[in-house]
């Protein structure tokens, strides 16, 4: 007896695709593949079908038979016919779900704008801070002779800190001793 080798389907382990360009690809494929599925299935069974794939960082793109506004309008727009074979049902779910979105919704929005008044309180502190820090600094763009002596004095302790900074900075990186600089 021999054992015939069938052609079939491989099974693939389900992971996230990390390259951009492969997960695109796919996508594209899986969609077509889901829209022409759900066309199948309106025009063999009459079904209203609507379909909205919204991938991460691109645009939505929907499917609908007839029409998919029309399909969603339907069930959970404002104009929703009663439903013949169950009235009570479906808008009872259709409210949970409305009431289910609009508290998500609502949470978002507070917490958006909790971060947008704190943001704004942050700008206005840095605005702040940095008008603060120019009208500290400003004494110093004018001419030495109009300078007072605390001035002066504020301008000689930068100018010697800022010597002292480059003279171990230069010591470190380029050899800076005893005022000289190392030929290299």
């Amino acid at each position: 007896m021999t054992t015939r080798l069938i052609k079939g389907h491989k099974s693939v382990r389900l992971a996230k695709i990390e390259n951009q360009n492969y997960e695109q690809v796919t996508f594209s494929k899986c969609r077509n593949g889901v829209f022409k599925k759900a066309n199948e299935l309106a025009v063999v069974t009459g079904a209203e079908v609507g379909i909205i794939m919204c991938p991460q960082g691109s645009k939505p793109y929907s499917f609908g038979h007839p029409n998919v506004n029309e399909t969603i309008n339907k069930y959970v727009g404002k104009e929703r016919p009663p439903s013949p074979s169950s009235p009570g049902i479906d808008d009872k779910y259709v409210q949970m779900f409305r009431k289910a979105n609009s508290r998500e919704l609502k949470t978002r929005l507070n917490s958006l704008q909790d971060l947008l008044d704190s943001a704004l309180k942050l700008k206005s502190k840095l605005k702040q801070m940095n008008k603060n820090v120019e009208s500290q600094q400003e004494w110093f763009k004018g001419p030495i002779e109009k300078m007072n002596y605390t001035e002066a004095s504020m301008l000689k302790e930068g100018l010697e800190d800022l010597l002292l900074k480059v003279k171990n900075n230069g010591t470190e990186r380029y050899g800076y001793e005893n005022g000289k600089w190392k030929a290299e």
